[in-house]
């Protein structure tokens, strides 16, 4: 079986859930959570993505957010675009019409 490529060396976001809603967010400049992708905050690699991604550990200890990580980006897109499938359809939205 093929392993996936490395995206470390792409640009990044952080992403998780919204604990109250579920939503789908992102880490924002002004550490707040937006469900716009094109509202995060890029970083230039998971590297320097590291302060990023601590901000958001420590909202996720507040019980804001559950479970960030970092996602690889094309920053050159608008919005930026995820590189990973799974990752698109989550900044999509759900996938399902609400009941």
């Amino acid at each position: 079986m093929a392993k996936a490529p490395k995206l470390n060396s792409q640009p990044q976001v952080v992403t998780a859930n919204h604990l109250a809603s579920g939503d789908v967010v992102y880490l924002t400049a002004a550490a707040d959570w937006s469900r716009d992708i094109g509202d995060a905050s890029i970083v230039p690699n998971a590297e320097a993505g590291a302060a990023l991604l601590a901000v958001a550990q420590a909202q996720a200890k507040m019980n804001i957010v559950v479970e960030p990580y970092l996602i690889p980006v094309d920053a050159g897109a608008t919005p930026p675009r995820p590189i990973q499938f799974r990752e698109r359809i989550r900044a999509a939205g759900p996938t399902t019409a609400a009941a």
